[in-house]
């Protein structure tokens, strides 16, 4: 019998869930009044309570609002992860403004083009070489000098509803134009709410914040926990370079539930965990999972699937009693890709075809969603708008389907699988990345004629960028380490393409359009941007080159190469380290795998680790554990 995608009757029949009613600040009011001692944000040594949250989100809202911030007014949130992100945006959302989050790791050109499209009124930051707007900035608040002082005045708050504007949300964009998603405080409340309900969130939960302060994932992790008035533990950056050390934070705080990005879940849930954590939930996102935890883990793994435009979409936990889970999988759906569950309530998924019709039953479409979240659209880009957002014509008059630009399909069982992107958006390290925005960067070279990013898959199976360039005809060739210097100056590290291929031309179909599908070429490896090979030069240096050619998948590397310019990241160096201290004894410092220029450099490092210990293993030997 051929499978059948569920009717929308049957998508109701699971999606009724009660209306959220006010806002986030209004809520957070209400947990300070209520519980004023629970712990609402922690990091490190530094903590507050709601109520102290609340009194420092309102000090703050009163000074926005003296600053001009008026209904309607963006505010630029350019401050890392931190108690203080949480008072930005709580204040801002309070003072009726619109938080316009903007990560500090960024490359400043980057961040100066959203600046250049949101125009905020006021920039809240916490550095002291913040950006500015332009040649007229906005307004600058510090929010590492002293806290404002109340003002006996009682500068009013604007009275909110949920059709106000909370959230524009800076993500990648094409042809250098930034793509800004503007929300709703409905978008917000509806799905922080959702979100909540799906997970089992309670006033007792210790939830993490893992995600980059910039992201819109950040405001998934946050806002579902100040909703239901539980406390946000935000972990450090050196700690979610290494999963290990991520799992030992994670059991150390307590955390009950955690959201984090699919490549570094996947190595999580294949660690060992202490059959006592007090982790219940781990939630996987941003990317397709490729690979089933083990069943015996002592929480669940749930597979999350959304974006800015929608929110939260569908979640393999969702029923509960239904739930698609490693504790639940049985042999023959461990066969296959882990799926990213039923639509959330309140969300409908249709598959459809290019002139929406629905695709036959079980086959693989577009997938279009219709959700009571959905954003407004783009600022400024009311052509992208109308693209991404179209007139419903399943729903009432007035509402509205979101093209996702996914690829994806109903089993019979009505859970949804997700087969990738179908456009010129992917997903590379969990984070999404429009290659149009990349070839824009590159196609600003001088020496850069022609581009087109490709993706490949490496040895591990994650995805890779692929630059395929044609050189200006000039004296002066470029090279792809003068290539990926400059990507990597204007670009964020996740979008900085691993290989760059020169050409003599780029390959054309039929109708004289770039043939996407011919690239890269074969060979494109060799294409990494190697420095001029000179061969190592004693025992120490030739172990860490073969090391470094098996983690790459390449065949020579010398002593100059870097790691980091040969195309590794933050997950490859975590296993470079673990094979540095399997082959010499020694534990090298993230910081020094990363930063390390050249490979004889970090050659040198391992020399004093293993001459200051006097030749001695610095770590005991690994043993098994025995499961048994």
């Amino acid at each position: 019998m051929e499978p059948q995608s569920p009717t929308v009757e049957d998508q109701d029949q699971a999606s009724y869930r009660p209306r959220p009613t006010g806002t986030l600040p209004q809520r957070v009011r209400e947990h300070a009044r209520t519980a004023p001692d629970r712990l609402a944000v922690r990091r490190g040594g530094g903590h507050l309570t709601y109520a102290e949250l609340d009194a420092r989100a309102d000090r703050l809202a009163r000074t926005l609002i003296k600053s001009g911030v008026r209904r309607g007014s963006v505010v630029g949130i350019h401050i890392e992860r931190s108690i203080e992100w949480v008072v930005a945006m709580l204040a801002t959302l309070r003072a009726g403004g619109v938080c316009l989050t903007l990560d500090p790791r960024s490359p400043v050109v980057r961040t100066l083009r959203a600046l250049k499209v949101a125009r905020p009124v006021v920039l809240l930051t916490d550095a002291p070489d913040h950006p500015t707007v332009g040649s007229t900035p906005a307004l600058t608040v510090r929010l590492d000098g002293p806290s404002p002082a109340d003002d006996e005045s009682q500068v009013p708050f604007p009275e909110l509803g949920e059709d106000d504007l909370a959230y524009a949300v800076h993500t990648s964009g094409s042809e250098g134009r930034p793509k800004i998603v503007l929300a709703q405080h409905r978008w917000l409340t509806v799905g922080a709410a959702g979100g909540a309900l799906i997970n089992g969130t309670n006033e007792r939960d210790r939830g993490s914040w893992l995600g980059p302060a910039g992201a819109g994932i950040a405001i998934n992790e946050v806002c579902g926990l100040l909703w239901m008035g539980a406390g946000i533990h935000i972990a450090e950056q050196d700690v979610l370079t290494s999963p290990s050390e991520l799992r030992d934070w994670l059991v150390e705080n307590r955390i009950t539930q955690t959201f984090v990005i699919t490549p570094v879940g996947e190595v999580l849930q294949g660690l060992e965990w202490p059959q006592d954590s007090e982790l219940r939930l781990m939630t996987l996102g941003g990317d397709r999972l490729n690979r089933w935890g083990p069943p015996d883990l002592p929480f669940e793994v749930a597979v999350s699937y959304g974006s800015l435009e929608a929110f939260q979409v569908a979640n393999s936990i969702h029923p509960w009693d239904r739930r698609c889970t490693p504790a639940t999988a049985t042999e023959e759906l461990r066969r296959i890709p882990p799926p990213v569950g039923r639509p959330l309530p309140g969300v409908r998924v249709h598959v459809l075809e290019h002139d929406l019709e629905a695709t036959p039953g079980g086959s693989i479409g577009q997938l279009w969603i219709e959700s009571d979240s959905l954003s407004l659209g783009y600022m400024a880009d009311p052509a992208l708008t109308a693209d991404r957002f179209r007139p419903n014509p399943f729903g009432p008059p007035g509402s509205r389907l979101y093209r996702s630009g996914d690829a994806g399909r109903f089993r019979a069982d009505g859970i949804l699988e997700h087969h990738g992107r179908i456009d010129g958006i992917v997903k590379v390290r969990g984070n999404r990345v429009e290659l149009a925005e990349v070839e824009w960067v590159l196609g600003g070279h001088p020496g850069v004629e022609q581009v087109c990013v490709a993706t490949a898959r490496g040895q591990d199976g994650r995805t890779q960028l692929v630059a395929c360039v044609v050189a200006e005809e000039t004296g002066e060739q470029v090279t792809p380490i003068e290539l990926r210097s400059y990507a990597a100056h204007r670009l964020q590290d996740f979008m900085v393409p691993v290989a760059y291929v020169l050409m003599d031309g780029l390959p054309l179909n039929t109708n004289h359009k770039i043939d996407r599908g011919a690239l890269p070429p074969e060979d494109w490896e060799r294409w990494r941007p190697a420095r001029p090979y000179r061969e190592p030069r004693d025992a120490t240096e030739k172990a860490l080159a073969a090391i470094y050619a098996d983690l790459l998948g390449i065949e020579q590397v010398g002593s100059d190469d870097s790691f980091t310019e040969l195309g590794g990241d933050s997950l490859l160096a975590t296993r470079l380290r673990t094979a540095i201290e399997s082959e010499f004894g020694v534990a090298v410092a993230l910081k020094d795998v990363m930063e390390s220029r050249a490979l004889s450099g970090l050659a040198h490092r391992v020399a004093e680790l293993k001459e200051k210990h006097g030749g001695a293993p610095e770590l005991p030997p690994i043993v098994p554990r025995n499961r048994g």
